[in-house]
């Protein structure tokens, strides 16, 4: 099973900026709280791994999640937010490939609001739903 994590909210979501392939924005004060609110949720779901998008503002959030599940994080590039002029398209296959490689078990995939939505409609057949900015979502 993948549970899927957004990210917590960053200084570019703040600021209502795209961040895109943009790796650097690191969280906000929020966006910690919001991680280890995450983490606490996270903890009865039975993780097994954790693995993340290498932006800062993801691995940040899946490192206070998995420091509290006592696990690793993997970071693959592939769950990288939708950059500039990058059809949909590809950013779900390279979600897709992603997802081949995750190991089995419950996993918990922290990523970008885009990468989720076109994930979770990939699976569940429904239309993708975009996050608002800096909202923080756990989705089994």
């Amino acid at each position: 099973m993948i549970v899927w994590l957004r990210h917590g909210q960053s200084t570019w979501n703040a600021a209502g900026r795209f961040q895109g392939h943009t790796p650097h924005p690191p969280l906000t004060a929020l966006g910690l709280e919001q991680a280890y609110a995450a983490a606490a949720e996270a903890a009865p779901l039975g993780i097994e791994h954790v693995v993340s998008s290498p932006a800062v503002r993801a691995r940040q959030t899946a490192v206070v999640v998995a420091r509290a599940l006592g696990l690793p994080v993997h970071l693959d590039p592939r769950l990288v937010e939708q950059g500039y002029g990058e059809p949909l398209d590809l950013v779900g296959a390279r979600t897709a490939a992603a997802l081949a490689d995750v190991p089995n078990g419950t996993a918990l995939v922290v990523s970008h609001g885009d990468v989720i939505a076109l994930a979770v409609s990939r699976a569940t057949g429904e239309p993708a739903h975009l996050p608002d900015n800096g909202e923080l979502q756990i989705v089994p």
